[in-house]
């Protein structure tokens, strides 16, 4: 990612945090006055999201630099470490969120104040899905990961703030009817539509950076470095060769072992840099999102194992 477009990412995330420090302070407030544990969980959520935020503008500061003296290979594995911090916590919110719900529901409920619920329901309903379609559409021209996985969190409150004003407005309506009795359950029930609502986005977030923890080999990534290689394997006359690949957030981790024939023609290094450069711009990609290492060798020894014939290759 270019200075410009770090630049962007960071002021996208510093006025993320802001916001979602609004959106907190808002529920917060909201939440104890109209007596709603559903508007309570919402500020509580947004004021942990902050912290997660605040995480992602460090790790943003620390990509910036390829390497350093500690971390030689980079600080690219923060993104994704910070991505299944901010799942975690979603999916630690969705488990409360549904027990408080169900116990709410088994304590024969209880009273709050719709007319404001109602207001602050509206008003950041729109404020939320407003911000998430601006961060959107600024991310479509930086292309950030942080970018696109902080906006999952304001597509999650967006989506929390329009269900409650959904149920809060239907609630205050009904206290005008014969079914005005029912409404001590209304809180309860949204904690648990709400809890269901937000698993997938909690999984969409989670399950990515695991996987990127985890050293998952991406496969679209897998398949292209597999057919640039090839074409290179034939145009060149290579006797083999074996990549392995691995993503940490936006970088790509990229090794490939070339095995050339003992009496191969080409006996000089800058020969074979002419080839290197020729399979980098095959392959793509920025240079500050890729990590990409060409060896050649003529003996299988010092190629990397190889996955798929379970052998030393």
């Amino acid at each position: 990612m270019n200075m410009g477009a770090k630049r962007s990412e960071k002021r996208l995330l510093i006025l993320s945090a802001a916001m979602m420090g609004l959106v907190a302070v808002g529920g917060t407030v909201t939440g104890i006055l109209s007596n709603s544990q559903a508007i309570l969980l919402d500020g509580i959520f947004s004021f942990v999201a902050i912290i997660i935020k605040v995480l992602m503008m460090v790790t943003s500061e620390l990509t910036r630099h390829e390497s350093s003296k500690r971390f030689q290979f980079g600080y690219w594995q923060c993104e994704p470490v910070v991505m299944f911090l901010e799942g975690t916590f979603t999916l630690l919110v969705v488990v409360y969120a549904f027990y408080a719900g169900v116990a709410g529901l088994l304590d024969g409920g209880h009273s709050m104040s719709f007319g404001i619920a109602t207001y602050y329901a509206a008003f950041f309903a729109l404020l939320d899905w407003l911000f998430y379609f601006y961060v959107r559409s600024s991310n479509k021209k930086i292309q950030s990961y942080l970018v696109h996985y902080d906006n999952v969190s304001w597509f999650v409150d967006a989506t929390l703030a329009s269900g409650l004003l959904l149920s809060f407005g239907f609630a205050w309506f009904m206290q005008y009817t014969r079914f005005a009795y029912l409404d001590i359950y209304v809180d309860s029930l949204i904690m648990i539509v709400l809890a269901v609502q937000m698993i997938p986005p909690a999984m969409k977030i989670l399950i990515p950076s695991v996987k990127q923890i985890l050293g998952v080999a991406p496969i679209e990534l897998h398949n292209h470095v597999q057919q640039v290689m090839d074409r290179f394997m034939e145009r060149y006359g290579f006797s083999d060769y074996v990549s392995s690949v691995q993503a940490y957030g936006r970088a790509k981790i990229i090794e490939i072992d070339i095995l050339l024939p003992r009496d191969y023609p080409i006996q000089n290094v800058s020969e074979l840099d002419r080839i290197r450069t020729e399979i980098d711009h095959s392959i793509g990609y920025p240079s500050y999102e890729k990590w990409l290492t060409i060896s050649f060798t003529t003996t299988k020894t010092w190629m990397a194992k190889d996955y798929e014939l379970g052998e030393a290759g």
